[in-house]
């Protein structure tokens, strides 16, 4: 990978290497998401892993969201 930038190198790659939780994913209105835990019962998403087309423009769903974890 070739990475092109005016920024040093360890402001860029600060944090890469550093440990996170493991994402989980979970199912809501019928959308498997993918969730980064945030504290208990919430979740930010991270991606759509399987849901009908239209999920894909629901503003609830959009990755950064947010979202109860049931």
């Amino acid at each position: 990978m070739t990475l092109y930038t005016i920024m040093p190198l360890e402001l860029v790659l600060n944090g890469a290497d550093a440990e996170r939780e493991p994402w989980l994913e979970a199912r809501l209105d019928g959308v498997l998401l993918q969730l980064e835990p945030l504290e208990p019962g919430w979740g930010k998403v991270v991606r759509i892993v399987d849901g009908p087309l239209e999920c894909y423009l629901d503003p609830r769903f959009q990755p950064g969201s947010v979202l109860p974890v049931r």
